[in-house]
């Protein structure tokens, strides 16, 4: 009888499962970057192509590539409370440094690069 009872329940289990029921994640929240990770996204203005690095307490990180007149995300692990700030090495061009931000797991930052880079800005959203 016991037996009988537990098939009867995992095939309960089962057909529950099946129903094709899901957890569907929002694209907005802070749990779709990860928990231990922030996302960056990069409006480059300038017509230019540069390299982009995170730079922080723990050192400098390449993230990549960002081409002229583009927008570009990245995604990058984040362990805690820190300072950062992102270096634009233009391949035609000259260097800048963005603002300092605090940044924790799971922020949003944009970075907005004019058409004059030193006028760029880092945010957090």
């Amino acid at each position: 009888m016991q037996r009988a009872f537990r098939s009867l329940v995992f095939g309960a289990l089962l057909a529950t499962g099946a129903c094709g029921v899901r957890a569907v994640s929002d694209p907005f929240s802070r749990s779709s970057r990860g928990p231990g990770q922030i996302q960056i996204i990069v409006e480059n203005q300038n017509f230019n192509d540069m390299r982009l690095f995170s730079v922080t307490t723990r050192g400098r990180q390449l993230l990549g590539q960002v081409g002229g007149h583009t927008t570009k995300t990245f995604v990058i692990d984040w362990r805690g409370l820190d300072e950062i700030r992102l270096r634009m090495e233009f391949l035609a061009g000259d260097d800048y440094e963005s603002n300092l931000v605090n940044a924790s797991p799971g922020d949003r930052l944009t970075l907005t690069i004019p058409q004059e880079p030193r006028n760029s800005i880092l945010r957090r959203r």
